[in-house]
């Protein structure tokens, strides 16, 4: 399956952003953000939309949840995952530059799947991660080592008042990073499962320091 995705295009540049959405949310939503987060327009940006059709709406997600209990059934994880990833290889080919030049963020089930890709065993040396939201997916067959951060830089973006994930996650994702060796920037932001525009200047600081 290959997946659809909203592509902005800076011809010449060498860096490649990876930005994948959250559950109901879909390719556009965290590519609207790239104007303000790359204004010197360094990077060609790339949006996947999810697999998983909403059946009542124009969103996407990557796996299932339930809104009413935040329940996750992960059983589409991996699948995703793979999709993710076989994206990210493809695209890095056709567009001439290195895995170790492009960036993977992502918003809440994106970021789930963001902190996947940069420690999953055999990881690329990503140039950096962006994780808003999420934790550390807990995925049966899946091992997670963040351990090879090797000082490349990440951002980890979370609400204090989270219904959705909590503040144990975040915690735990963000002691991961820091233990791994990464070269980690962490902010909390008085608000629930969503996204400001405070978040979106500090990550436009944090993304104009990569590469």
């Amino acid at each position: 399956m290959t997946l659809t995705q909203y592509r902005i295009d800076r011809g010449g540049v060498d860096r490649l952003l990876f930005l994948m959405h959250g559950y109901t949310a879909e390719q556009h939503h965290l590519a609207s953000y790239v104007p303000l987060v790359d204004p010197n327009e360094r990077f060609t940006a790339i949006a996947p939309r999810g697999p998983i059709d909403m059946p009542d709406g124009d969103g996407a997600g990557w796996w299932d949840i339930d809104l009413q209990t935040f329940e996750m059934d992960m059983s589409k994880f991996m699948p995703s995952l793979e999709m993710v990833e076989s994206m990210i290889v493809e695209e890095a080919e056709k567009s001439g530059v290195p895995l170790e030049r492009c960036v993977v963020g992502g918003f809440s089930q994106g970021g789930y799947l963001s902190l996947a890709l940069a420690g999953k065993a055999g990881a690329p040396q990503y140039a950096g991660v962006w994780a808003m939201c999420c934790g550390i997916p807990k995925v049966d067959g899946l091992d997670i080592d963040l351990s090879a951060g090797a000082d490349r830089p990440a951002l980890f973006q979370w609400g204090t008042k989270d219904p959705v994930i909590g503040n144990e996650q975040p915690q735990e994702a963000i002691a991961a990073l820091k233990d791994g060796g990464w070269n980690l920037s962490d902010h909390s932001y008085e608000m629930a499962h969503s996204q400001t525009i405070e978040m979106m200047i500090d990550a436009r600081a944090w993304l104009a320091e990569v590469l």
